[in-house]
């Protein structure tokens, strides 16, 4: 475990800044990201949501070399083990669902939060892989064992309300989401950054968000 505490108010503050200040290059670059997932199926959801963790990353970090909204195509150096993932994750899902269904029924309350904190272990876990390059095996132990050791518990509430952000973007004519999406990657960039940034690996770029002493 980290032993490092998630201030989810906090979390949503500095994403909040981090989009504001690049909204536009955000908004296209989810949007690019989004339209290729649709259009194949989401066969490339994993990798372009790849493309937009790295360039969330890198703003926070405050890379001198600012990232362009055509760079969510470098999720693609990522593509087998995002792949991977996403594949592996939703069988799992699926097979927990239905055990859960069986067993109990699920309601319709039930199953939308469900839903909601398997699309949060989702992103988790492809930050897992994109960040600390963890093959996509190895990301779906880390977030297992991280939840049955509860070090990742709040990471996934906090996955669960930019969820429920992006629902209501999605509700607001499906324009909310253009920005309801990019904000939700920035809050939890932002969460993963609270909890495992100071990491040895770590680029060595000055945060452009520094966090309240």
């Amino acid at each position: 475990m980290t032993g490092k505490q998630l201030d989810i108010g906090c979390e949503f503050g500095r994403g909040w800044a981090l989009f504001k200040q690049n909204m536009g290059t955000l908004i296209i670059a989810s949007l690019i990201g989004t339209v290729l997932s649709l259009a194949t199926c989401a066969v490339l959801a994993g990798p372009m949501t790849a493309g937009v963790l790295l360039m969330v990353r890198r703003l926070m970090l405050n890379d001198p070399v600012k990232p362009e909204a055509g760079d969510v195509l470098k999720g693609f150096d990522y593509f087998l083990q995002t792949f991977l993932y996403c594949l592996m994750f939703i069988v799992a899902l699926c097979g927990v669902s239905l055990v859960l269904q069986v067993i109990t029924g699920l309601g319709l309350l039930a199953s939308l939060v469900l839903s909601l904190f398997a699309e949060a272990g989702l992103l988790w876990g492809l930050m897992f892989v994109v960040y600390e390059k963890m093959t996509a095996v190895d990301a779906l132990k880390r977030l297992v064992n991280g939840v049955a050791s509860g070090e990742l518990i709040m990471p996934l509430v906090l996955g669960l309300l930019t969820g429920l952000l992006n629902r209501a973007g999605g509700v607001a004519c499906l324009v909310g989401a253009l920005f309801t999406i990019p904000l939700g990657y920035c809050v939890l960039v932002s969460a993963y950054d609270a909890l495992y940034g100071s990491r040895p690996d770590a680029p060595e770029f000055p945060e452009v968000l520094p966090r309240p002493s």
